[in-house]
C-alpha cells in the first residue's frame, strides 16, 4: 500500500463518491422537499399539523388514504 487513500471512484463504489457532495451541501436534503407531519399536545384528535420548508403550516386530517386540509394557514 502506498499510503495514499484510494478515492471512491477508484474503488468503483458510486454511493461513497456522492457522500462528499452531501456534506458540502451541494445536494438538496429530502426534508426541504417533503412536508413534515407532527402533533402538538393541543392538536385536536384525529388531526395533524403539516409543515412545509417555507414555514407554511396546515391543519390536516386523513379520511382513509385521502388527506383533507381543515385549516390552510396556522399562523
Amino acid at each position: 500500500m502506498t499510503g495514499k487513500p484510494m478515492l471512491a471512484e477508484e474503488r468503483d463504489v458510486a454511493w461513497e463518491a456522492d457522500a462528499c457532495e452531501r456534506r458540502l451541501g451541494l445536494l438538496q436534503p429530502l426534508r426541504d422537499k417533503a412536508p413534515i407531519y407532527y402533533r402538538l399536545p393541543d392538536t385536536p384528535d384525529g388531526h395533524h399539523i403539516k409543515e412545509y420548508a417555507s414555514g407554511l403550516r396546515q391543519l390536516v386530517r386523513f379520511v382513509g388514504v385521502e388527506e383533507q386540509v381543515v385549516k390552510y394557514n396556522l399562523n
